[in-house]
């Protein structure tokens, strides 16, 4: 399955939006209608010339009266003279109009390139009372569109659609004309225009949108249900048929569907060619790098750590993406790109000194995601921020504290900074201080001692690195015992149950001692006072004594083999307690 969608890829990857090679661009049609404006606006000023004197002023009355659907008022510049019968036949106001709308399918007008002289071009290599409007394509025969000086009739000559155009009409109507259906619609309708389309034809383009859009809808609700067989490349495709290629589908169809509606040039260029074929190749493109990149994680390894990267990256890659097809659509539209390239060149400098800090945050990124330090997941520790990462993006790190707040500490500052990754973490610490009374007698710190050593080298869930129990301080107001060991798990609640265990453990001890814990107070005490025995479950001294007695007595601490033999001999959890095992 993966090979035959990568097949499918590189064939819908062929270009889209590719135009005839002769076709005029969107930056011809600009540059025609600005150079054409420039006329009209000076053709107001001078108003120096009758209508019909020159080519120039016999184009500008065909296209006012066009523009206001007076086609029989745009009639009167064609030259109706020695036409066939069959053409005769026709009034000259459909000659007109169809004329009109089959121009408009091929050809601009420029009106820059039109004589306002009586004499017309007199350089053009055509008879003097001739003048070359541009020509007009039937299959691969070129049909010439003449402006003709012909007799008015009072002594006088203005200029007219040849004769020689006039009888070709009916063939270029043939062509490219009108299905008499839609001309019967087009009378149905409204009279308006949109976007140099009339009114049928914006019609047929809601039909098409509403068209594409169900069909594109059908296609996507059947490949989702379709890919629910396969377990493995399901997401992956999830992720390609769901929002990209639904998009694609959309616009293509649209794209075939106005290439049917027999537009004027002008609608080609904006809609079809330039539009819809550039806007169904982004989508194609951000289907296929979601596919890929979707298809990567599913393959890999570490799906968690490299979602992170992944996300990212796919973001840079769907940006690089639309730039490239912005820059082809520059091309594809008679822009160039070159002088743009070149400003944008100018232009970065000023753009990479206002984006210094995102770029530092996006260096800072790729720095996490290649040095590994901390990954989406884990546990850090960052200054006085402690908590879960959720997310590496491309400015910022987020981070979810346990109060369930959340940080973005940007990428820059946490690459460069020290992190303590607790997940990483092979064991738990469990690090205490005991403060005992300061009444509390040697014997009875020798016996506490070998107690809490007996308890820390015994407990089944404690390792023998760095164990140990010492009486490191005699302070001011208490004795200090340190206890130092840790415990074979990286789970921060784990540690916590055996943390429990211990001290719960560790209270016991004290209490069959009658060793207590020293609390802030001011005392006043006379002479020494003594700690009676009977106050003790066990008589200190005279198991300190015993134990010195036969040589028993553990200091500075236990042997190796005496600790290899208390090795779990203290069980976990305690016997009695709720999930304790027998023994």
């Amino acid at each position: 399955m993966k090979s035959i969608l990568l097949a499918v890829l590189l064939v819908l990857c062929v270009p889209l939006a590719a135009q005839e090679p002769n076709a005029p661009t969107l930056k011809d049609v600009v540059d025609a209608d600005q150079r054409s404006a420039e006329i009209l606006e000076a053709q107001r000023e001078v108003r120096s010339r009758t209508p019909g004197e020159t080519p120039l002023s016999t184009v500008l009355e065909i296209q006012q009266a066009a523009a206001a659907k007076d086609w029989v008022t745009a009639a009167r510049y064609l030259d109706t003279r020695y036409l066939p019968e069959d053409v005769a036949q026709i009034p000259p106001e459909v000659l007109m109009e169809r004329l009109a709308i089959v121009w408009r399918q091929q050809r601009l007008v420029d009106l820059s390139r039109l004589s306002d002289e009586p004499q017309g071009h007199l350089d053009d290599d055509l008879p003097s009372y001739r003048d070359s409007l541009g020509t007009l394509m039937v299959e691969d025969t070129e049909v010439p569109v003449y402006l003709q000086r012909i007799p008015d009739g009072d002594g006088g000559r203005h200029w007219r659609i040849s004769n020689a155009t006039v009888k070709e009409i009916p063939l270029l109507w043939e062509a490219y004309g009108y299905n008499p259906a839609i001309e019967r619609l087009s009378g149905v309708l409204p009279e308006f225009d949109f976007l140099h389309m009339e009114n049928w034809q914006v019609a047929g383009l809601v039909l098409i949108v509403l068209f594409a859009w169900l069909a594109s809808t059908a296609v996507r609700w059947l490949m989702l249900h379709l890919i629910q067989f396969s377990s493995r490349y399901r997401e992956s495709l999830h992720r390609f048929f769901a929002v990209p290629l639904r998009w694609f589908l959309f616009f293509k169809l649209l794209q075939i569907g106005v290439g049917e509606l027999g537009l004027s040039l002008r609608a080609q260029v904006y809609l079809n060619a330039s539009a819809l074929g550039y806007l169904a190749l982004a989508f194609l493109w951000l289907a296929a790098i979601e596919f890929l990149t979707a298809l990567f994680l599913s393959n890999a390894a570490n799906n968690q750590y490299w979602s992170g990267i992944i996300r990212p990256v796919r973001t840079i890659l769907k940006a690089l993406a639309l730039v490239v097809i912005f820059l082809l659509w520059l091309t594809d539209s008679g822009y160039d790109i070159t002088t743009i390239l070149t400003g944008l060149g100018i232009g970065s400098i000023a753009v990479a000194l206002a984006a210094q800090k995102t770029l530092e945050n996006m260096i800072g990124a790729f720095t996490l995601y290649i040095a590994r330090p901390v990954s989406p997941g884990e546990v850090v520790k960052f200054g006085q921020t402690v908590g879960l990462i959720e997310e590496i993006g491309l400015r910022s790190t987020r981070i979810r504290q346990f109060d369930r707040t959340v940080v973005h500490v940007p990428n820059s500052v946490l690459a460069a900074a020290s992190l303590e990754n607790i997940s990483e973490a092979d064991q738990r610490r469990f690090r205490h201080d005991l403060y005992l009374r300061l009444d509390t007698s040697a014997d009875q710190m020798r016996l506490l001692l070998v107690r809490l050593r007996e308890l820390i080298y015994g407990h089944e869930r404690l390792t023998d690195r760095a164990a140990r129990v010492r009486f490191e301080a005699i302070e001011r107001d208490a004795l200090r015992i340190t206890i130092n060991c840790y415990a074979d798990t990286a789970s921060w609640p784990e540690l916590l149950a055996v943390a429990e265990d211990l001290n719960l453990r560790i209270l016991t001890i004290l209490d069959e001692l009658g060793v207590e814990l020293a609390v802030p107070e001011q005392r006043l005490t006379i002479g020494r006072q003594p700690v009676p025995l009977a106050n003790s479950a066990v008589d200190a001294k005279a198991v300190i004594t015993q134990m010195q007695e036969t040589g028993e007595l553990p200091f500075p601490d236990h042997s190796t083999e005496q600790r290899e033999q208390m090795r779990g001999s203290v069980r976990f959890p305690e016997k009695g307690s709720e999930g304790a095992s027998g023994s």
